[in-house]
């Protein structure tokens, strides 16, 4: 779903963004946003969806919405909530267009919304269910084997027995022996009907693969259905198979196509990136000895109808038939940055291995004839390589089209950690724990579209569906909007009105531009890695950590992800966006275990991304996801956001602090106020905020409760902040140890100030405001001022950099200019919040091909990338007076 992304791509995007955007007024009598696409209108769009937020107290809940072109054109919108604020009005509105519209920009307003010309339905049939539009018709399967049993359009079916595939095998590729192989079948489960229209429709299919008594990867199948002739399919399964002895061989969902033309009229078609494509009959005519004549040629190349046999030249229609049909097409995605197209003309015969080749397929394929076929395509394609599209027997009746999410023609899915001993904190900065290093609850997903083609499709067509697959079409608001409706803490817009404020904002640019250009540079790519970025990187290979323990992959370590949506929300840049969702996507999915013994915790930075032995509440906290939940209405990841409350009892099992302190009686479990807690405290106050339910808000009262009456505040307990827990309840108990020397490093540092703003502006909790105002002013105090308030000094271990904005924040509630300004000056003082220099280019006998560094005098890291962007984000929110 996403371009490649280099420092070019961002930098342009930078130039464009530039420009002075007009300010928004959310207190005027008339309340809407102005939306338009995030890449500009595109060629062809499936449908959208997305959220809007809208400012407390303005939108009454039940409030109709309304969609209109800027010139003033009804555009038929199904709307619904995301999330409330505390008053009951509504904070975030989910939305969803049909495919037929892609004006230049939009205006949401209340008022009655338009409805389609012919409205998308949802209605049993027996006990299937049917999605309708007017344009085609999808049957779904409440049970048995086959999810999808028909796909129709104007009467004529397109697709039938749409199932999901998994081959396994007992052994990885490169063992001795010959792995044994098994098809698991998908057997549906449940049956929901999430949306029933009248724009889309939304159902959701959940079930499991089985084999004989086995029932392994759960698995979820929403079906989408709006306006025009696409379906869109997202599949996800959670693993809880045997790494060691389970290898996927191949994943996909697989379909039979009808095929009822001549083979010489019957076409298989491939998008390549970029707006290639590579197109072939079944029967070839062109480049015969003899000519077919021109009109047989252009239709062949065009996909179109041929004349008919007896207007063709005598010399190839006396003979036509004794041509090859080629039966069976695949195309591979072997790497990020090599493809492969082969075909056969039987199972008796050899693949024809060179019939076409490239850099990067967009993931589309198309197989059918003149009068009609189907569309297939997989979204984020190269990028999550080993992928394949696989079409069978298309000379015969029926031909057998499968999508391949894990490719079949790759190497077996190898789940195992990289190593079967641990290497050390020490050394490798790695804390692996004998039976933690497994993926047991991650995630993986696809997105599928279909399309039920009346015709071959044109091949500008076709480019235009492929850019749909790499960059799916996405409906935005203005910076300005975003940042006056008051959602996601503090944080400012672009400001350049000082030179040393333009280097700031030049510095942020540059460096999110860097992180972009690696990834493609260093080819951060795959199944399981797209998405990712590395830790540290190693100045004396020139290359990134990838195989030193903690170093390697960073899981978002320090909150990367919530710099790139922050860097998104107040730029509005397409490159900024995706790459922001391609990490939401991989942390949310990847480094968080959904079920199992580790549900609703994530793993710590590791060579393996499930690796390391310290699984944290941090990594699968909600705050950080909300960002991508609530600008795009993704109900897949509003699935795996709720997931995130299994938390809460997992650490009656999974206790963080086990390892560095003995054990505990007098709580349930332990864990630390920063960050454990304040984790929690975003699950929570997500959770309150899409439902209502003031239970949520009351934990988070709870909590907050205790701590104000800990003596110590946010300052109490050992090991960074050891406090005891009760899930079934909420409450922490002091322990009495520790208290103002427990080190308080990464209290704040992923997202725990913004959690505790955002908290403490949707909840009155005057007493808790006090000790977190009490903390954040002596965190980084002079040691007289320490002693003066406390009648001790003390050092609470905070990184300037991370603490910065904490402290400026203390300078603007109490109105003190002089601590706001402290809080700049820990930051610029600080070498972590020095901007990189320019990256330099290593060349020759140095490294195996050209790559880019930043020119240190120590290895530099993504921690200090993260933070000093967060920094330079809030501390212009927070204090814009003192920002030099």
């Amino acid at each position: 779903m996403t371009p490649p992304l280099t420092r070019r791509t961002l930098l342009t995007g930078a130039l464009a963004a530039a420009a002075p955007l007009p300010a928004i007024d959310l207190e005027g009598d008339e309340l809407h946003a102005e939306l338009h696409w995030l890449d500009g209108p595109p060629k062809e769009t499936t449908g959208c969806a997305w959220g809007v937020p809208w400012p407390r107290g303005r939108l009454a809940r039940g409030t109709k919405l309304a969609l209109t072109t800027t010139d003033g054109a009804s555009v038929p919108v199904q709307s619904w909530p995301l999330a409330y604020w505390p008053d009951g009005t509504l904070k975030w509105t989910g939305h969803a267009i049909g495919g037929d519209s892609a004006a230049a920009g939009y205006r949401l307003a209340p008022g009655t919304p338009a409805t389609p010309q012919t409205p998308v339905t949802v209605r049993r049939d027996g006990s299937d269910l049917v999605l309708a539009n007017g344009t085609v018709e999808v049957r779904l399967a409440t049970r048995g084997d086959v999810p999808i049993r028909e796909i129709r359009r104007a009467g004529r079916v397109t697709a039938t027995t749409g199932r999901l595939v998994l081959d396994l095998q007992d052994r990885p590729d490169d063992d001795n022996g010959t792995p044994n192989r098994a098809a698991y079948r998908a057997s549906v489960e449940r049956a929901e009907v999430e949306r029933s229209g009248p724009v889309r429709a939304v159902v959701k299919l959940t079930g499991a693969y089985r084999r004989g008594n086995r029932r392994i990867l759960p698995w979820t199948l929403r079906v989408y259905l709006s306006e025009g002739e696409a379906i869109r399919l997202v599949h996800s399964f959670t693993w809880d198979a045997d790494p060691a002895r389970d290898f996927v061989r191949g994943l996909g969902v697989r379909f039979d196509v009808p095929m009822t033309d001549a083979t010489h009229d019957r076409h298989v078609r491939f998008g390549v990136a970029g707006g290639g494509v590579w197109g072939e009959p079944v029967r070839v005519l062109t480049g015969l000895r003899r000519d077919p004549g021109a009109a047989v040629n252009a239709a062949q190349v065009a996909g179109t109808a041929t004349p008919p046999v007896a207007e063709w030249n005598p010399q190839v229609s006396a003979g036509y038939q004794v041509l090859p049909e080629w039966n069976d097409f695949r195309l591979t995605q072997e790497s990020a940055d090599h493809f492969t197209i082969a075909k056969r003309t039987s199972a008796r015969g050899s693949w024809v291995a060179h019939a076409g080749r490239g850099k990067r397929a967009d993931g589309f394929g198309y197989c059918g004839g003149a009068s009609g076929g189907l569309g297939f395509g997989l979204t984020d394609f190269w990028q999550r390589f080993p992928r394949a599209l696989d079409i069978r027997g298309a000379a015969g009746t029926t031909a057998q089209v499968t999508v391949w999410s894990w490719s079949p023609y790759a190497p077996a899915m190898d789940l195992r950690h990289y190593d079967t001993t641990a290497h050390g904190l020490d050394l490798a900065y790695e804390d692996v724990q004998e039976g933690f290093s497994t993926p047991e609850g991650i995630v993986g997903s696809t997105e599928i579209l279909l399309w039920a083609f009346t015709r071959t499709p044109e091949r500008s067509r076709i480019a235009a569906s492929g850019a749909a697959l790499s960059a799916s079409p996405q409906l935005v608001a203005a910076p300005e909007w975003y940042h006056a409706a008051g959602v996601f803490g503090r944080w400012s817009l672009p400001d350049r009105s000082t030179p040393a404020r333009a280097t700031l904002e030049a510095a942020l640019d540059n460096e999110i531009a860097f992180y972009a250009g690696q990834a493609d540079q260093r080819e951060w790519y795959g199944f399981w890695n797209y998405g990712d970025v590395m830790h540290t990187y190693d100045l004396d290979r020139h290359e990134w950590r990838y195989d030193v323990g903690g170093y390697a992959w960073d899981n978002a370590e320090l909150g990367t992800d919530a710099l790139l949506w922050y860097a998104f929300l107040r730029s509005g840049r397409p490159a900024h966006f995706r790459l922001a969702r391609a990490m939401t996507r991989h942390v949310s999915e990847v480094d968080t275990h959904h079920a199992g013994r580790f549900a609703g915790l994530g793993s710590r930075h590791n060579v393996s991304h499930w690796g390391d032995g310290a699984k944290e509440v941090r990594i699968g906290e909600s705050f950080t996801k909300r960002f991508a939940y609530y600008l795009t209405a993704d109900e897949l990841l509003g699935d795996l956001i709720r997931s995130s409350l299994k938390a809460d009892r997992t650490l009656l099992t999974v206790e963080p602090l086990r390892k560095v302190l003995p054990p505990q009686t007098l709580a349930p479990t332990r864990l630390r106020i920063g960050p454990d807690w304040y984790a929690l405290v975003s699950n929570w106050l997500t959770e309150w905020e899409r439902t209502g339910d003031t239970r949520w808000r009351d934990r988070i009262l709870t909590g907050m409760n205790d701590i104000s009456g800990f003596a110590a505040g946010l300052f109490t307990g050992e090991a960074g902040g050891a406090v005891g827990f009760d899930p079934a309840t909420g409450h922490l108990t002091n322990f009495d140890k520790g208290d103002y020397t427990g080190g308080y490093n990464l209290a704040m540092a992923f997202a725990g100030e913004q959690i505790l703003w955002e908290a403490l502006d949707l909840i009155a909790a005057p007493a808790f405001k006090a000790t977190f105002l009490d903390f954040a002013r002596y965190v980084q105090a002079p040691s007289a001022e320490k002693i003066a308030r406390y009648g001790f000094d003390f050092n609470p271990g905070a990184f300037p950099t991370i603490y910065s904005r904490v402290t400026a924040w203390a300078g603007e509630q109490l109105g003190d200019a002089a601590i706001r300004k402290r809080g700049w000056d820990l930051f610029t003082n600080d070498p972590a919040g020095r901007p990189w220099p320019a990256p330099v280019t290593i060349t020759g006998e140095s490294v195996a091909e050209l790559v880019q560094e930043i020119p240190t005098t120590a290895d530099f890291a993504t921690n200090d990338f993260a933070q000093r962007g967060l920094a330079i984000i809030s501390l212009l929110a927070i204090a814009p007076g003192e920002a030099p």
